[in-house]
Parts: C-alpha cells; structure tokens; sequence
C-alpha cells in the first residue's frame, strides 16, 4: 500500500511479540516486519527503510541498550520504541538517555503501544 510506513520489529519474548501484532496489524497505514534477534535487526535497519523500531530489551543475540547505540550511531533519525519487563527508573533513565522515543513495560497495552508508534512516526515525518 502507497503510504504505508515501515515498522520493523524484534521481539524474542512470543507473548510479547503476539501482543505487538495484535495491536498494530490491523491499521492499514502501518507495514509490519517481525525480525528474532539484535543481528537481524541491525541488518534491517542498515538495509532497509524503516521508519520506526520496536525493541525487546531482552533480545536474543544483542542486549537492548547495546542495539540502542549501535542504531543511534547509524540511524539517529529512526525513532526506537523499548519494551522491557525491568521495573527500575534507573532503567527508564538509561534508555532514554540514549535517545530511546518511548519505553513501554511489560505486559504491552495495546493503546499505549499504538499511541507511542503514532507519535514516533510523527515525530520522523
């Protein structure tokens, strides 16, 4: 679909992962792409072009703040959407310092997540 923007996202957690799907399959303006692990992600991002990136913190292969750097270094302008089951400010803090858009806890509430997608990819028009 022409308009269509491109979310890639990488999440090793299934429950986590069905409740990204269901939360943003269904909106037409959105294409969704599903990678497994940090590696593919970062292949993705480098290859492709995706307008906005959801992560696991807990991703197989590379932890979540490493991907994090490693994005913003080569892709500062891709808005980066963390999903993480860590339950400290400290956390919260240390993403957001690294340029992090949004960071959404476990379990994901699908309003929450459709909410923080629209603004990023607002946000990188």
């Amino acid at each position: 679909m022409v308009g269509q923007k491109s979310i890639l996202y990488a999440i090793s957690d299934e429950g986590v992962k069905g409740q990204v799907f269901e939360a943003l399959n269904d909106v037409d303006t959105y294409s969704l792409t599903w990678v497994g692990n940090g590696g593919d992600l970062l292949l993705d991002i480098l290859d492709k072009d995706v307008d906005l990136a959801i992560i696991d913190e807990n991703l197989a292969g590379i932890a979540g703040s490493k991907l994090v750097e490693i994005i913003k270094k080569s892709r500062p302008r891709i808005p980066l959407i963390i999903i993480s089951s860590a339950d400290s400010k400290e956390e919260l803090v240390k993403v957001l310092e690294q340029g992090v858009f949004y960071f959404i806890m476990k379990p994901v509430e699908g309003e929450e997540l459709r909410q923080a997608v629209d603004s990023g990819l607002k946000a990188n028009p």
